[in-house]
């Protein structure tokens, strides 16, 4: 099964998610097929707009598969989470608007996806959020970074120590989501929103994006870099295993800071 299903509407491009029986986690297939459309849109100078929804899903993404995160070794954890995050990186270079369609659920890596995104649609009984450090680790594919960007270093700090998450009204009033739509709704939304941006002259829109994102650019790619070395400190500790243990057991984890 492919792990996204591509579409293509006049010059936007429609990446969905196709992982349904697992509420669109961030499956190894799906990774890796996304990262994949992921550097052929970059290759395409027809392209105007890109938007990432949940296809069948009634989940944008919920994160990371824990299930299949408990049978990875430390080596691969590293690895796979390493391609996460090279493709989230390449999602939010690519040269021209990407909107994420948020329904459902966007937590975890599902969050970071949608941060990844540079406009964030979300129907209003959706919920987002940084849920890492409630498993024993913390956003490894720039979501400590993106989120402060959108959000400021101090809320940002307050979602992610506590894993809270988020309802549309709240999202949208912190600076998290760009619009908040009625249930069942967001792709049609986004969709919207993309066909009004492929409208525009084209090179003045990729200009446009290149020049808001070179605020600050070199900070951010610090910023990256010190939170993909942070994350990997959690990989050996034993309250990251005690986490995928509650979750395989069905149960709140007991940390012991260790």
């Amino acid at each position: 099964m492919n792990g996204v299903v591509v579409e293509y509407e006049k010059q936007i491009t429609i990446v969905k998610l196709n992982n349904p029986g697992r509420a669109n986690a961030l499956s190894r297939f799906v990774v890796e097929d996304l990262a994949k459309q992921v550097n052929t849109l970059a290759q395409d100078q027809s392209l105007r707009a890109v938007v990432f929804a949940s296809g069948e899903s009634r989940a944008f993404c919920a994160g990371a598969d824990l299930k299949e995160r408990q049978a990875m070794n430390e080596e691969q954890i590293v690895a796979f989470v390493g391609l996460l995050r090279d493709t989230l990186d390449a999602i939010a270079r690519l040269p021209v608007p990407t909107i994420a369609a948020v329904n459902g659920l966007a937590l975890g890596g599902g969050c970071e996806l949608a941060l990844a995104c540079d406009i964030r649609v979300m129907e209003e009984d959706a919920v987002i959020g940084l849920t890492e450090v409630s498993w024993g680790i913390i956003p490894g594919a720039g979501g400590t970074q993106r989120l402060s960007q959108l959000v400021g270093a101090g809320k940002a700090k307050e979602l992610i120590f506590t894993a809270r998450k988020l309802l549309a009204s709240e999202a949208e009033q912190i600076g998290l989501v760009e619009q908040v739509c009625p249930a069942g709704q967001a792709f049609s939304h986004a969709l919207q929103l993309a066909e009004e941006i492929a409208r525009q002259a084209p090179v003045a829109v990729r200009l446009a994006k290149a020049a808001v994102q070179s605020y600050d650019a070199a900070l951010l790619q610090n910023g990256l870099e010190a939170e993909w070395r942070y994350y990997q400190q959690t990989i050996p500790t034993a309250d990251r295993l005690e986490g995928l243990a509650a979750f395989q057991e069905k149960r709140s984890p007991v940390y012991q800071g260790k």
